[in-house]
Formats: C-alpha cells, structure tokens, sequence
C-alpha cells in the first residue's frame, strides 16, 4: 500500500478515490456511477482518461482495484480515528494550506493534485481568521433568516388557530340559523297540516248535509210514489 499514491486510487472523474471501480479496454479504471454520468455526455463511449473508444458497452469491474481501495480507505478511517486530525489522511502530511475554493485544509501533495487545480490557496495560519470571519458573517445572516422564519412560522400558526376558531364560529352560527329555520317549517307544517284538517271537517260537513236533504227528498219521492200508486 505504501508503493501507491492517492492519484493511483482516484478516479479521473471525480478524483475521488475510487468506488466500485470498472476497467476498460484501454486498462483504465474509473467509478461505474462515473463513468455512466461521463458517457451520457458523450456520443461515443470513451475513455475518460486516455480518450480511446471502449469496446464493452458494460465495463467489468476491476475486484483488485476495489480491494485495494477499501484497504486504503479502512487505513485512512483508522488514522482519523487515533486523533491526528492536523495529519492530511490522503497523504499522511501535515496540513499547512486552506484551499479556498474547497473551504477545507490540505497539504502540499493536495495542493498539486488534480483536484485543487487552478484553486487558491493560503497558508491555514493566514486563511484560517479570515475564514472565521467570513462564517462568522455567514453566520449572522443564518441566524437572521432563522429568526425571520421562525416569525413567519409564528404568524401562520397563529392564522391556522384563527381559521379553526373562525370556522367553528361559523358553523355554530350555521347550525343557529338553521335551527331557526327548521322551528319555522315545523310551525308552518303543523299549521298547514291544521288547516288542511279544518278544510277535509268543513267539506265533510257540507256533504253530510247534502247527504241528509238527498236522503229526504229521496224519502218525499218514494211517499208520493207509494200514494200514487195505491190510489
């Protein structure tokens, strides 16, 4: 492990360190997800790194490679996890540049890799107030937004409760009004059904009479035959 550099186990597209590494024809490697993203903006499938065309539309993946970058990566988590935090894990060089572009320390052997070129860089003892300041600043003007949003939160819990109390008040009216209007239909129903009743008595009245002065005349009539005929 200590014969490779970290270039040997980074991939050409994202200088990254390689994760689930393909090797082309061409015996390059680089990342499956990267190679799939470099190719969508390719009409033909390439090489990253060499620009040769690629014979196999579905690269194999390259195991040696993989295992070595696990190893290096599982030694990278160990160094971290001993407490040297000033040490470049990448290099095992002291960090002793802040690359501003990146917002983060590096090395000398960082500072030339494919990563940070064309980035500016400063020494961490020069970078490192300024730096402070600029998240101090950036700091401030989060704070000032999360106040503002939390107000902004405030007013639209307020305005969901006022929605809630103005729709229960509404609806307690609605049940009132129409409350009123069902006792207004029930009197207007029991008084039409009333008149009504008094309408059926009184025509019903009327034919018993009719009834009676027919069942007379009819009486009178059948008399006056009867004296008729015995004569």
């Amino acid at each position: 492990m200590d014969l490779l550099t970290v270039e040997d186990l980074s991939c050409p597209v994202c200088c990254e360190i390689f994760k689930s590494p393909v090797v082309l024809s061409c015996s390059h490697s680089v990342c499956k997800e990267c190679l799939k993203q470099f190719w969508k903006t390719k009409e033909t499938q390439e090489c990253p790194d060499c620009g040769r065309r690629s014979s196999k539309p579905d690269p194999p993946a390259n195991l040696a490679l993989q295992n070595l970058c696990e190893m290096f990566l599982k030694e990278r988590k160990e160094r971290r996890s001993s407490g040297s935090e000033e040490i470049c894990s990448l290099h095992s060089e002291k960090h002793k540049l802040f690359c501003l572009e990146d917002k983060q320390p590096a090395c000398a052997e960082c500072f030339t890799s494919q990563k940070h070129v064309d980035h500016t860089v400063r020494p961490i003892s020069e970078a490192v107030p300024s730096f402070k300041e600029e998240l101090n600043t950036a700091l401030k003007a989060l704070q000032k937004k999360l106040k503002h949003s939390e107000n902004i939160k405030g007013e639209l819990e307020k305005t969901l409760q006022h929605i809630g109390s103005q729709t229960e008040h509404t609806e307690h009216q609605i049940k009132q009004q129409f409350e009123k209007l069902h006792q207004f239909l029930r009197v207007e129903e029991a008084a039409t059904i009333t008149a009504l009743r008094e309408e059926e008595e009184q025509k019903k009245q009327m034919m018993k009479e009719k009834l009676e002065e027919m069942s007379r005349h009819i009486s009178a009539l059948s008399n006056t035959i009867k004296d008729t005929e015995e004569m």
